[in-house]
């Protein structure tokens, strides 16, 4: 799998990859995406300011989700981050309705760490939540540590970190 910035001409499958997630988190009681978020409009907004990327296997996008620099949402913690440095932050994670099971979250946050590593970030943080069981267990399994909460969108999410420095490389 390869993470590539998504262009205009992405949104239309983006949007079926969106749609898909969207009834796969209602399906088990999580309805942080039911009002109609990530909209359209802010996807497009991702591609126009180069933020929004897709996950592409054998030239299919099968996923999609916005790296986004410094974020002005997480500057006020109920807890505490770990690092100071720099970081990406990830918003809007999505697979296809095709591809779920398969355990591709591990290799896309392999691809974000090479990212990460790119832009001489000390860290990687997201948000969930706290209706995503799947998603938090996703994140601790591969080392996120729960940080606290954060105002994300006007809605308390749980907050967490993944640390670069202790990370082992090829």
């Amino acid at each position: 799998m390869e993470i590539l910035r998504s262009t205009a001409l992405d949104i239309p499958r983006i949007m079926e990859i969106i749609e898909e997630a969207r009834a796969f988190q209602l399906s088990y009681g999580n309805g942080q995406w039911a009002d109609g978020y990530p909209s359209r409009a802010l996807i497009a907004a991702d591609a126009e300011s180069g933020i929004g990327y897709k996950a592409v296997e054998d030239g299919m996008t099968i996923g999609y989700l916005a790296i986004a620099g410094h974020d002005d949402s997480y500057d006020a913690i109920e807890g505490a981050w770990i690092t100071a440095g720099p970081y990406i932050a990830l918003h809007r994670i999505a697979f296809a309705k095709s591809v779920r099971g398969r355990g591709l979250f591990p290799s896309l946050m392999e691809e974000c760490i090479r990212i990460a590593d790119e832009r001489g970030c000390a860290s990687i943080r997201v948000d969930t939540d706290r209706r995503n069981p799947i998603m938090q267990h996703l994140l601790s399994k591969l080392g996120f540590t729960f940080t606290g909460h954060v105002l994300f969108e006007g809605d308390r999410k749980l907050a967490y970190e993944l640390p670069l420095g202790d990370i082992i490389r090829p």
